[in-house]
């Protein structure tokens, strides 16, 4: 860690941090970590902190059924309770549950895979995937998980995204490919939507576009367009069918488009 990192973090702790609370997110963020769990000892040497400070946290979670401990080995891992909760997480569950028609229709109108993608960190996290109809096609499973820097979805999300999100997301890019893609969020908020080769896979053409709800953009829907034999939708008529299918799942989730300051490019 630089200093200037160091400083920050310091900084920001300074202004927010609750030890209790911290040292509870330290251990769970741990074990996550640590699929055959990890003793005590190891869970205080792994944090470096002392046993003072970790004991009475891990035994409350344990208390509260965030971990459990095999009386064999001593080692405590992580229940299924943080699952359960981010199962009850109602705007996510909203999303998917308004999603999901909307992205049947796409596949089937253009006889492509259509996947819902969101922001988790640093990484695009796809809630929702259709295949296509057709008996071969390119579809990306639900619940992958994929770096911002290698997906459209990403960028969309950034572009749409508060200037400080932009920001805190190029000052961790190398210098030299900050320009680049800072032009490439540009054009992404100037035309509504990123059409350009996947970086993943060859042959894949990636059509994202935004999706917004009543506190700004939430999700991106992308395609990974192939070229298919026959009668399937081109690209660009594909393009046009994320476009509109955009328009309409935000409008469910509570968007409104002649108040935004992006209708003019999410119409056009």
């Amino acid at each position: 860690m630089s200093k200037g990192e160091e400083g920050s973090n310091t900084t920001k702790k300074g202004k927010s941090s609750v030890p209790a609370v911290e040292k509870a997110l330290d251990v769970l963020e741990l074990l996550a970590s640590a699929p055959d769990g990890l003793t005590m000892n190891e869970i205080v040497d792994a944090l470096g902190r002392t046993m003072g400070e970790i004991y009475r946290v891990v035994v409350y979670l344990a208390d509260r059924d965030y971990l459990s401990q095999n009386h064999q080995t001593g080692r405590y891992a992580l229940t299924l309770r943080l699952f359960e909760l981010s199962h009850r997480h109602d705007p996510t569950a909203r999303l998917i549950h308004a999603a999901l028609p909307i992205l049947e229709r796409v596949a089937a109108a253009t006889n492509q895979s259509c996947h819902l993608g969101v922001l988790n960190r640093a990484n695009v996290l796809v809630l929702a995937s259709v295949h296509s109809p057709l008996p071969a096609g390119y579809s990306v499973r639900t619940g992958a998980l994929f770096p911002v820097e290698q997906t459209s979805s990403g960028h969309v999300l950034l572009a749409f995204s508060s200037n400080g999100a932009q920001d805190r997301y190029l000052a961790r890019l190398p210098a030299s490919n900050r320009a680049v893609v800072q032009d490439r969020l540009t054009r992404i908020r100037e035309t509504g939507y990123e059409d350009t080769s996947s970086k993943m896979i060859h042959g894949v053409r990636n059509l994202c576009v935004p999706v917004f709800d009543t506190r700004g953009v939430t999700a991106a829907i992308t395609s990974g367009y192939i070229a298919q034999v026959g009668d399937a939708a081109t690209a660009e008529q594909t393009l046009s069918k994320l476009r509109v299918s955009a328009v309409e799942l935000s409008k469910s989730l509570g968007f409104r488009l002649a108040e935004s300051p992006f209708e003019a490019v999410l119409k056009s």
